[in-house]
């Protein structure tokens, strides 16, 4: 038996002047198989160091404690650095600590849902597959978008073929939102779109 869940979005989304504002230019999405045997920390402080002010902690095999206490490290060094982190999917990890945002997958809670849960102070992202999922993404109160695969990866054959870099004019042509755009993800295969400018993201 399949259930649908109704929303009320009017009811959840907060007001405009509550909404974090997106001030990163670059979104480093981390990936701890992918460091070349570095310890992620250490990539991480010296991307920061660089002027990297963002960070999505995308470590989707941790368990739940261990995923906390990587956080929590994590979270020390943004601090220091002026920097801005996102865990990703878990909200309730995101709840556990201050001024720390959360990425949705496209799959997910909807982002009223989860504004709901973390207020109106934190920046919540969502992936977006299509033009229509960013427009949906705006209506919903995301602060910013990563829409893609823009090029072909093998990680993200399930959503089929690739957007192709046109995809992102198209999608600024469809959103609203009032303080500008941003495009971004290079050559990890996605095109990030989010209030107020453009920019990239990238895996470590």
């Amino acid at each position: 038996m399949t259930s649908t869940l109704h929303l009320d979005t009017q009811h959840l989304l907060p007001r405009a002047s509550l909404m974090p504002a997106v001030n990163f230019r670059l979104l480093l999405v981390t990936d701890r198989q992918q460091t070349g045997g570095r310890p992620l920390l250490d990539v991480l402080r010296s991307a920061l160091a660089a002027g990297v002010r963002a960070i999505q902690l995308r470590e989707r095999d941790l368990s739940s404690r261990d995923l906390l206490r990587l956080a929590q490290d994590v979270q020390r060094l943004t601090i220091v650095a002026g920097g801005q982190l996102l865990i990703n999917d878990r909200v309730d990890v995101a709840m556990t600590l201050d001024n720390v945002g959360v990425h949705l997958r496209a799959n997910s809670l909807p982002v009223a849902v989860a504004r709901k849960l973390l207020g109106g102070q934190r920046l919540i992202g969502i992936s977006a597959h299509s033009v229509d999922d960013v427009v949906r993404a705006e209506a919903e109160g995301a602060d910013y978008v990563v829409l893609g695969p823009i090029y072909e990866t093998p990680s993200k054959t399930i959503y089929g073929a690739p957007l192709g870099v046109s995809t992102c004019p198209r999608a600024g042509d469809r959103h609203r939102w009032s303080d500008g755009d941003a495009c971004a993800r290079g050559p990890t295969r996605g095109c990030v779109r989010c209030r107020g400018r453009d920019g990239r993201a990238r895996c470590s």
